[in-house]
């Protein structure tokens, strides 16, 4: 059970991540692990978590940026993950996307911040990705996340 099931009980596990046939070589079973050992109240914490500040960057972007709502849309869909963990969600775009900037399964969630906080991803390799899931993809594919 995960950090919030151990301080408030929870008693229900995480929810089945699905993992898209193409994200499937991504995912380790260390990830798997990881995921069931979260509760279904950590899976939605992250779920908000991720949310409020998908929202707050957005907000950012036009009102500090002067972006239009569909510039900053796409800025905040090219900083930030993405992820899934129902088929149906990796399929529910705004944009069209190419299959490396597709969301990635919530399993992969913990490595992917493990690696943003040992700064494996940094500004110069995001400048030169089409986006985050997409340098995540590639940094993942060469051992490096």
């Amino acid at each position: 059970m995960g950090l919030f099931g151990k301080i408030f009980g929870s008693k229900h596990p995480a929810p089945p991540c699905a993992i898209h046939s193409s994200d499937r070589a991504l995912v380790r079973d260390s990830d798997v692990a990881w995921w069931n050992g979260l509760s279904l109240d950590d899976c939605k914490a992250f779920e908000k978590q991720d949310n409020i500040t998908q929202v707050a960057a957005f907000k950012i972007f036009m009102e500090e940026d002067g972006l239009s709502k569909e510039e900053a849309a796409k800025k905040v869909r090219r900083n930030f993950p993405f992820y899934y963990w129902a088929l149906e969600q990796r399929e529910d775009e705004h944009f069209p996307l190419s299959e490396s900037d597709a969301k990635l399964p919530y399993v992969l969630k913990d490595r992917i911040n493990r690696a943003l906080m040992r700064r494996k991803i940094d500004r110069q390799s995001l400048s030169k990705a089409t986006s985050l899931n997409a340098l995540i993809r590639d940094l993942i594919r060469s051992g490096v996340a």
